[in-house]
Formats: C-alpha cells, structure tokens, sequence
C-alpha cells in the first residue's frame, strides 16, 4: 500500500464505513531473527509503558451520534446538505478568522460530550445571516465568527453542524459490504489485535475499536481497515495528554494484514538530512532491526532475497528511514523506522504479483 495514499483512505473508511463513533468529525470539506537481532531492537513502543492510556474499567462509553442523528433528521434537512455540499468549490468551510486556542480546547472537550454523553446544542447552527452573531453563510460558504469568544452553545451548534454533514454523506455513500468470501468484521479485529501485539507488544482491546469495509482500485479489492483510539480521546488532545493510536489495513479476501501503523501524539520528528541519511546507510544496526522485525516479530518465515534504503523525500521530512525487505517468492515488507531513536512507526506488506 502506497504510504501516501493512507490519509485518503482513512477518510474513504471514516465516511462510508459509517465510523461516525470513533470519528465522526472527519470529512475534509469541514474540519500512519537471531537472537543477536533481538537485543538490538529499541524498547517496544508499549503505550502502557510510555504514554497514558484512557482505559475503561467498567462499561466501555458508547458513541450516542448515529442514532440520535437518525432520529432528528429529516430528508430536507439532508437534501440542503447535499445540495451544499455538491455546489461548494472549496476543500473546507473558510472562517472570518481562527478559532483561538482556548476556543479549541473548549471545543474538543464538548465533542467528546456531544459524542459520549449525549450534550445537544439548544438550536442548531444558522445557516444565513440575520439571525445569529455565528453562522454558516451558505450562499457565500463561509463560516462567520464574532469578534468575542465562542459560547459553549455556539460551540456545540458547530459541532452538531458537522456531524450532519458527516452523517448525511455517509447515507448518500453506497456501502459496498463482505461476501461469503471475505473475511469477517471480528476476523479482522482479531487479526488487527494479534499484528499490534507481535509488532508493538501492547493489547489493543483495551481501546476503542472501529471497523469498516470498502473496495479500492480497479479490481474493487476488498479491505478492511481497523482503527484503535483510546477512549474519548478528544479529552486528552484538550488537555495536552499524550497518547496513541494503531491502524490496521487488512485483506478481506486473504485476511494478510497489509499496514500496521502507531500514531504517537508524543513522537518530534527530527527531518533526516543528506549527511544524516549516509551516517545512516553506514549503521548496520538499521537493517538488522528491520530484518528482525519482519523475522521475530511479523514471524515471517519464508526466505529473504535481499533488503535495501529507501530514499524518498518524504521519508526524510518525516524524520524516517524506511527499509525493504524483499522475499524470494516476489512480496516484500517495508519497515518505517523513526530516526534516531529505531522504533518501529509502521510495518507494509505487499503480496508477490499474481502471475498472468
């Protein structure tokens, strides 16, 4: 899978997969061997162990969006968002000026309300002027803020506008759905599960997990993708917490898992310059931490032809050096490793091309 294709799927995944719980504000148009290996690897990105973890001891939240959006809105009200949607020529909503800093803290603390516990704007967002100090010009398709700060009410008024919009959307999406041949959804979490345990040795259950289907490219090659989020995880981007997150793209009709990647809010790039990048061609250590990952961790067994740098200037931006490890049998894996620390940042697979 093409790295750079990721964030276009994500969002494909997050809007006809339906994903409106675990991210439901994210339409762009509003708003990654031998045992002398193994003592070279890095400590494991373990988030128990680095980061705080929102867990649930208890009852899990569950999100209150889709069904309480089913319920109040109406095929007008849907049909205007189309009609907005479709006419608009801008990527995203402008504003008459940024939300402040504070506005959003405030406004990631009331989603996970909006989200979880089912806090409601008293009146939703206008939509024309005349009728409120903050709205939507839809004939203009622009967002007017007051000079003042955002009420809580005016917050919340946003973000109920947003998930309309992303409900709406999703129900105009057909949702292609998994035959008898595909793998099922709890196949494919379990299988998600397993890669970030071998990978990152942590227990991803303890997270909220999403799952959704789709179809790419020309042959409408099923996948899934399985995406692990702490639990009200816009409480801790409000109030600076660190934590992580793992997606999962698996096959739907092989059941391989294609891309295991970690989010990490904690992780500084440091970008890889030309004379970086040939200190690092010349650390051996770099494509014996690859190698064992593919080995020890991903437990690959069958043989390998050879392992070579990738350059890319992406990567460097990144501040990471990806390393290819091809099989003799055609497939191969890419390993993301973040400079300079070693840690694994995503772990590619691609199948060896069928043969005509």
């Amino acid at each position: 899978m093409k790295r750079k294709s990721l964030p276009a799927l994500l969002a494909v995944f997050a809007i006809s997969g339906g994903m409106l719980g675990a991210s439901a504000f994210a339409v762009p148009h509003i708003s990654a061997s031998t045992q002398k290996m193994q003592q070279k690897l890095p400590p494991s990105n373990s988030a128990s162990d680095i980061v705080p973890i929102l867990y649930v001891k208890d009852k899990a939240p569950v999100s209150t969006v889709e069904e309480y959006l089913k319920q109040a809105m109406t095929a007008e009200e849907m049909e205007q968002i189309y009609k907005y949607m479709d006419s608009s020529k801008r990527e995203s909503a402008e504003g008459t000026r940024k939300m402040s800093v504070q506005e959003e803290k405030r406004l990631k603390e009331l989603k996970q309300q909006y989200i979880y516990d089912g806090l409601r704007p008293e009146n939703k967002l206008p939509l024309k002027a005349g009728e409120a100090r903050f709205y939507l010009d839809l004939n203009k398709d622009i967002l007017v803020f007051p000079k003042q700060s955002l009420s809580n009410e005016e917050l919340l008024q946003y973000i109920d506008w947003t998930a309309r919009v992303n409900f709406a959307l999703a129900q105009r999406i057909e949702r292609p759905q998994p035959d008898q041949k595909d793998i099922s959804k709890q196949e494919a979490i379990d299988k998600a599960l397993k890669s970030i345990a071998s990978l990152f040795d942590f227990d991803a259950s303890k997270l909220e997990v999403s799952a959704a289907y789709n179809k790419f490219g020309p042959g409408q090659k099923g996948m899934w993708l399985v995406h692990f989020q702490p639990y009200k995880v816009e409480a801790l981007r409000a109030n600076g917490k660190d934590y992580m997150m793992y997606d999962v793209f698996i096959d739907s009709l092989s059941g391989a898992v294609i891309d295991t990647t970690i989010f990490n809010s904690a992780y500084k790039r440091t970008p890889i310059t030309p004379e970086l990048y040939r200190s690092i061609k010349r650390d051996s250590s770099w494509v014996e931490i690859a190698q064992s990952i593919v080995t020890d961790k991903a437990g690959e067994k069958r043989e390998i032809e050879k392992i070579t740098y990738l350059q890319k200037a992406i990567y460097d931006k990144l501040g990471v050096v990806a390393i290819k490890v091809a099989l003799k049998d055609g497939s191969s894996y890419t390993a993301e490793l973040r400079y300079p620390d070693q840690s694994l940042r995503c772990l590619v697979y691609e199948p060896a091309k069928s043969s005509t």
